[in-house]
């Protein structure tokens, strides 16, 4: 696992270094990303970079909605041909209400498994 994160890091830091590069040399995507955002980067032709972006972006968004990452926009670069990429918007707030019903949720089943094993106890 431990050299998978290794590669998964390389990978990023690699997109990140090209990205900025040709950003500097002609600005065309910096601009629509917005100040201080997450920035992820994901690929057609490296789906497994891609997967896992997504995921750690996931736990990111899980992070900001129980308030212990600060709020910042969700942005993934992602090339869909080769050297051509687009920024994706992935903080809509469609996403975040979908994880705080994901809590809520939790939270009650959590509440009434509580009340049962309490009941349970008080009556034997």
């Amino acid at each position: 696992m431990q050299i998978e994160q290794t590669s998964v890091t390389d990978k990023n830091l690699d997109r990140l270094t090209a990205f900025l590069s040709r950003e500097i040399e002609r600005p065309s995507l910096a601009e629509r990303i917005p100040d201080g955002a997450h920035i992820f980067h994901g690929s057609c032709n490296d789906m497994a970079l891609t997967r896992e972006n997504l995921k750690l972006l996931s736990k990111i968004l899980l992070g900001m909605t129980l308030g212990y990452v600060e709020e910042a926009p969700l942005v993934m670069v992602y090339e869909y041909k080769a050297g051509q990429q687009m920024v994706v918007d992935l903080s809509t707030a469609a996403q975040k209400g979908q994880v705080q019903k994901f809590i809520e949720t939790f939270q009650e089943q959590s509440q009434q498994n509580m009340t049962v094993k309490i009941n349970e106890l008080l009556a034997a």
